[in-house]
């Protein structure tokens, strides 16, 4: 027998051995579905937690540091502060309550955004097994776990993962919904349904993209809207869905409106280009920029969309009516919020084109990849997208670890509280950077700003006016209180201490200074 021979031999046992190992393991998880219908998303989640905590500790920026300001105030204040912002309300709201339970500390506010996502984790597994069973669930949920944008939106007090958890629950649920469109059990869920479109537009606008997606999924699942509009039971149903939706929203419409009006007068995210399509498949891919991605890993990166492409279309071919349904389910919802998104950002409208505002998209599609494996009748082509996954992922959860972080204003205080003495006031030098040190004021160390540094132009600079948590109205008296101040300010290009006006008579005692900012202590002689 000639070696090449052999080594066929070889292969041949060892493919077998695999494929008989693998369907051993998809009978036995089969046969024990309850039990791993626990364990998969326990296993998810536990992926996903341990990834996210990972950057609990870094500092906070402008974004995080607005949303912990914001919650100092009570509930109506909260209201009247978001409606001159460009965000709804709930998502405060739910801080507030869960900054209540927990604390106010950045571990306590960011850890909300985790429990958010362990739901969505939840209600991905459920939506993928009642769509393909429980392996795609299983390896579908995995990937959606470890998708480095997810990961990342899991380390921040943001609204992200919230929205993420009421769009996979609201795809659940009109999933339900629409298999029992026309018995009495399926009015339950498009009400259900109907409160979760709601709860999405009152956590973020952007939720609107995934409800259109939702529309366009059920005209496709109904055969095109002549049919739909010919089933006249499901029909009535589903307007009175969007209805009652929509009233549910209305107490909030004027305030929403307002926004609109201010978003498109003028806002500070880039137009939509080739660079920043190319930075939208690095973030979904890798959570990075196009520019940082190093080109042996965008070989990777687009090895795994091409093959992943390539695959789709061969599973889609060979699915039953149903499964071809369900993955176009999918596929509308991880395409038709980008165009949505691309359209609604072109001239003469603002563009609005974020990669976290559609973060749903990008883990379906991560979803998609695991859930794609699965169903792939082709051996190589499964063992490869596995690989390709999972390396893809790796790079991405290492971005996402090492990462540069959106804000640096901890470093600096961190350095000046072991030199300052307690009680000593820290002074920030703007708005922007009071926000973000504010939230490390403490009795110790308390951090102040000057009122008349501010000139309040911007709908976001208004609960610093109204709650005045350690703004300084009256300069003078302030300052022959206190005989030793520091001053906090971002470093300039040149290095030099920037002495503000009211520290001209003033004398340096200590200089502290970092990457991004500098400390001086100021003294009165």
């Amino acid at each position: 027998m000639s070696d090449k021979r052999k080594v066929k031999e070889i292969i041949s046992k060892i493919s077998k051995q695999k494929r008989r190992v693998a369907s051993n393991l998809g009978k036995k998880v089969e046969k024990n579905e309850r039990l791993f219908s626990v364990l998969i998303p326990v296993f998810a989640g536990l992926l996903f937690f341990v990834l996210s905590i990972l950057n609990l500790t870094s500092s906070i920026w402008f974004d995080e540091a607005y949303s912990a300001y914001l919650v100092r105030g009570d509930f109506g204040q909260i209201w009247e502060m978001t409606s001159v912002d460009v965000h709804p309300p709930l998502f405060y709201f739910a801080l507030k309550m869960w900054s209540s339970v927990f604390g106010t500390t950045d571990i306590a506010m960011r850890f909300m955004s985790i429990f958010f996502g362990l739901i969505a984790i939840v209600f991905i597994f459920h939506l993928l097994k009642r769509f393909f069973g429980i392996r795609a669930a299983g390896l579908g949920t995995i990937f959606a776990a470890i998708t480095p944008l997810f990961v990342r939106y899991g380390q921040e007090m943001r609204m992200y993962t919230m929205v993420l958890a009421i769009v996979m629950a609201a795809t659940y649920f009109l999933s339900l919904a629409l298999d029992n469109a026309k018995e009495k059990k399926g009015r339950k869920y498009f009400v259900i349904y109907a409160i979760l479109i709601a709860m999405g537009m009152w956590t973020h606008y952007f939720s609107a993209f995934a409800w259109i997606a939702h529309v366009v999924a059920i005209i496709v699942h109904f055969g095109g809207f002549k049919k739909l509009f010919k089933n006249k039971i499901v029909f009535k149903r589903l307007i009175f869905t969007y209805v009652f939706a929509v009233l549910l929203f209305v107490p909030w419409v004027p305030s929403f409106l307002k926004q609109i009006v201010t978003v498109q007068s003028g806002f500070w995210i880039p137009p939509v280009s080739f660079g920043s399509m190319a930075d939208f498949v690095a973030a979904a891919l890798f959570f990075t920029t196009a520019d940082e991605v190093k080109s042996w890993a965008w070989v990777f990166g687009m090895a795994l969309i091409v093959l992943f492409i390539i695959t789709i279309v061969n599973v889609y071919k060979k699915q039953n009516t149903k499964n071809k349904a369900r993955l176009k389910y999918l596929l509308i919802l991880v395409i038709v919020p980008v165009v949505v998104m691309i359209i609604l950002s072109l001239p003469p409208l603002t563009s609005m084109f974020i990669k976290r505002y559609v973060l749903y998209s990008i883990v379906a599609l991560w979803m998609l990849f695991g859930t794609v494996i699965i169903l792939s009748k082709d051996d190589f082509m499964k063992n490869i997208l596995t690989i390709l996954v999972i390396i893809v992922a790796v790079f991405g959860n290492v971005f996402v670890k090492t990462r540069e972080p959106e804000g640096y204003i901890s470093e600096i205080l961190a350095e000046t509280f072991i030199a300052a003495d307690e009680g000593e006031p820290i002074i920030m030098d703007s708005i922007w950077s009071y926000y973000d040190g504010v939230f490390y004021t403490s009795e110790k160390h308390p951090i102040y700003l000057f009122n008349d540094s501010v000139n309040y132009e911007y709908g976001s600079q208004e609960p610093v006016k109204k709650y005045h948590v350690n703004v300084i109205d009256n300069k003078e008296d302030f300052l022959k209180e206190h005989h030793d101040v520091w001053y906090v300010f971002e470093t300039g290009p040149s290095g030099e201490v920037e002495v503000p006006e009211w520290a001209k008579e003033m004398r340096i005692v200590s200089e502290i200074a970092v990457d991004h900012h500098t400390a001086v202590k100021f003294t009165q002689d």
